[in-house]
């Protein structure tokens, strides 16, 4: 079993962390595939610590360490539920980590999970996840990050054949948000689906436990700070109106909003932990 079955190639990669576009069979319900790796030889500078950005997604992910055979130690299947605020990492010698980034409006239908039970956590999800003891045996099994992707994505296509659908205001309102990379605004969400505001609001926050408003938001920044990853030097001007910003001036204030530096520091930061740490 490989990855490149249920992938269209690589979206993003910074350091050891490469995130994958979704097949065709996947994109309905997964927004990537991505891992995270350091090898085993390597001591991560400034303790393995990454500060990551806030993620409005339900990452169903493995985590283990690989030993110099490439046999997973310490293997555990999680959720990494939706990220609201910047948060810390730690990273090993020797950690991996396979995940399915599931659209956060599929976390109920496909996984059985309240994403409001898992904001801003990490979760042992074995006991809770239908099949979660065999689908962890299985992953615990492969021999490579890849792999246990590919394994990953198989269960939840399997998921979806017996999955109810998605609500469909919410659904709808958020892949606008994705496609948009955050730049609509909410009332034209709404004025698109044809419901009022306030149902558009109760819809979103009652399914995703986040308001739609702080979805554009975080996907916006996001999106902003990955094109930013491809330059040693921003042009911040130009990207942030690039990314839906007014100008400059509100790129700075959201980004210190949402991830508590301003855009320069951050991506200072993930450049010299990706540099240090996880070497391409």
């Amino acid at each position: 079993m490989d990855i490149t079955s249920h992938t269209l190639g690589l979206r993003h990669q910074l350091g050891g962390y490469r995130e994958h576009r979704p097949a065709a069979t996947l994109a309905p319900v997964a927004e990537s595939i991505w891992t995270h790796e350091v090898p085993p030889e390597r001591t991560p500078a400034t303790g393995g610590i990454h500060r990551v950005l806030p993620d409005p997604a339900m990452n169903l992910a493995f985590r283990c360490r690989r030993g110099s055979d490439g046999r997973a130690e310490d293997p555990r299947l999680v959720v990494i539920g939706p990220k609201i605020r910047p948060y810390l990492f730690r990273f090993h010698p020797g950690e991996e980590i396979a995940a399915v980034k599931v659209k956060l409006e599929w976390a109920r239908p496909l996984l059985g999970l309240d994403p409001a039970e898992h904001l801003d956590q990490e979760d042992d999800v074995t006991p809770v996840l239908a099949g979660g003891a065999r689908l962890l045996a299985h992953l615990s099994a492969t021999w490579s990050a890849d792999e246990a992707c590919a394994v990953l994505a198989g269960a939840v296509l399997d998921g979806l054949d017996r999955a109810t659908k998605a609500p469909a205001v919410s659904a709808n309102a958020l892949d606008l948000v994705r496609r948009t990379t955050g730049s609509v605004r909410i009332d034209v969400v709404a004025r698109q689906l044809g419901v009022s505001l306030r149902q558009l609001r109760r819809a979103v926050r009652a399914e995703t436990a986040l308001s739609l408003k702080s979805y554009a938001r975080i996907t916006r920044l996001n999106h902003a700070m990955a094109l930013a990853d491809h330059d040693s030097r921003p042009a911040w001007a130009r990207l942030a109106a690039e990314s839906g910003f007014y100008d400059q001036s509100h790129l700075v204030r959201e980004c210190r909003a949402l991830a508590g530096l301003s855009p320069a520091r951050a991506h200072h930061e993930r450049r010299t932990q990706a540099e240090t740490s996880n070497p391409c």
